[in-house]
C-alpha cells in the first residue's frame, strides 16, 4: 500500500468513528513539528521545505508502523497499543478505542 492511499480510522468505546484520515492528513502536533526541526536542521523557525521534511519524514514512521502490523495482516489496532512515540506525535484530544484500517 502507499503513504498517501492508506486510510486511518479512529473508533470511539462506542464504535463511532471520530475521524478518519490518510495518513498524510493526520493532524500533528506543532511542538513536535518545531522540536524535530531543531533536532534535524537546527532550524528553530521551520521554513517550508524543512517544516515539510519533517512532516515527511514523521508521516513516514506512522506508516511503517501500520504498514508492518498490514503485513501481519491485522487491520484494527487497540489504541492502547500504539506505541506512545507515534500518538504522542499527533494532534488528537479525543478518546479513541481502536484504529481501523480501511
Amino acid at each position: 500500500m502507499e503513504i498517501n492511499k492508506m486510510e486511518l480510522h479512529f473508533i470511539d468505546i462506542s464504535g463511532g468513528t471520530i475521524m478518519k484520515k490518510k495518513v498524510t492528513s493526520l493532524p500533528l502536533k506543532e511542538k513536535i513539528i518545531i522540536n524535530r526541526s531543531i533536532e534535524w536542521f537546527y532550524d528553530p523557525e521551520p521554513c517550508m521545505i524543512h517544516r515539510s521534511a519533517v512532516m515527511k519524514r514523521i508521516y513516514s514512521e506512522i506508516f511503517d508502523y501500520f504498514e508492518e502490523l498490514l503485513k501481519q495482516k491485522i487491520t484494527e489496532w487497540q489504541w492502547a497499543s500504539v506505541p506512545d512515540q507515534l500518538k504522542q506525535v499527533l494532534d488528537i484530544n479525543m478518546e479513541i478505542q481502536c484504529v481501523l484500517l480501511k
